[in-house]
């Protein structure tokens, strides 16, 4: 995602050559990108029609569909692991609620109805369950799952827990838990020959009296990286799933956000602030050849492999 033209705009960055292409073109902001498990569409949101919509773009910024036409804000679009269907959220009925829809927007419906103010994780590598949270009332407020295709909704945690990302191989969520500055990263991982509705497994796995955040699980399910501000500001670090060998693997004194696995788990993008707007870079695994994918005076980032 790019600023450079003077609003944002979703673009499709190939880090082998270094080549930009705009997928997107036009005076609205067009965010978050997400791309499809096959590799050939990208969802993403855009304010075009005065509120936030879900469009889905082909890679090649060819024909460009948009998905949601409800009056109220429809955000946070995730694929579902066979690319066959779209979880959103959305303000539709007067509420901020889960639901699904095919990924040609057919079929729009709701699975959570409540008060709280829900935001959404992710699939189950499966597909039979999506991790959300809420952000409310004590007796509310934690992670939570819904099964899209049955009536099964499980309470997972009460804390002031967010942004959970499964692991791909489906036995681990890696959540963060606090506000502010003081947020530490834990993992729930499924008890062996137990489903999640049986009280998982949970474990601390950051130590600090600072922010440690954005965290998400490589494809082999080995590893996390993650954002941390122990040393003073936001770098980017990796550890193993039990929460062991933690290393640094940016080192300077701007910010460095927003961390994203390639598919094959060789390599990490991310986002720092070294020369003044957010520029997207890449780096090996072990943070070693780190290279600038992108240069200019507006503000890129959200990487998604």
């Amino acid at each position: 995602m790019s600023s450079a033209d003077g609003d944002l705009e979703v673009v499709l960055l190939n880090v082998k050559s270094g080549e930009a292409i705009s997928l997107t073109n036009n005076g609205s902001a067009d965010y978050g990108p997400r791309l499809s498990p096959d590799g050939k569409h990208i969802a993403y949101l855009s304010d075009e029609s005065g509120d936030l919509e879900i469009n889905v773009v082909d890679r090649k910024g060819e024909v460009i569909t948009r998905l949601t036409h409800e009056a109220g804000d429809d955000v946070s679009p995730r694929w579902s692991p066979d690319g066959k269907r779209l979880a959103f959220i959305s303000q539709r009925d007067g509420q901020t609620d889960l639901y699904l829809m095919d990924s040609d927007g057919a079929n729009p419906t709701r699975i959570t109805s409540n008060d709280s103010v829900e935001r959404l994780g992710d699939w189950s590598p499966d597909g039979v369950w999506l991790v959300f949270y809420v952000l409310g009332d004590e007796e509310e407020r934690g992670l939570w799952l819904r099964n899209p295709d049955g009536v099964n909704l499980v309470h997972l945690t009460t804390g002031l827990d967010h942004s959970p990302s499964w692991s791909p191989d489906g036995l681990h969520i890696v959540f963060v838990r606090g506000e502010g500055g003081e947020e530490e990263i834990y993992t729930l991982s499924k008890l062996k020959r137990r489903t999640w509705q049986d009280e998982p497994e949970s474990i601390r796995l950051t130590q600090n009296d600072v922010s440690d955040r954005e965290a998400s699980w490589s494809p082999d399910s080995k590893s996390i990286v993650f954002v941390s501000s122990r040393d003073g500001n936001s770098e980017v670090y990796t550890m193993r799933g039990d929460g062991s060998k933690q290393i640094r693997l940016t080192n300077n004194e701007v910010e460095d956000l927003m961390p994203s696995w390639s598919r094959d788990g060789k390599r990490i993008a991310f986002v720092s602030h070294l020369y003044g707007e957010g520029e997207i870079f890449v780096m090996e695994s072990n943070g070693i050849n780190q290279l600038r994918m992108t240069n200019n005076s507006s503000e890129d980032r959200d990487p998604n492999w």
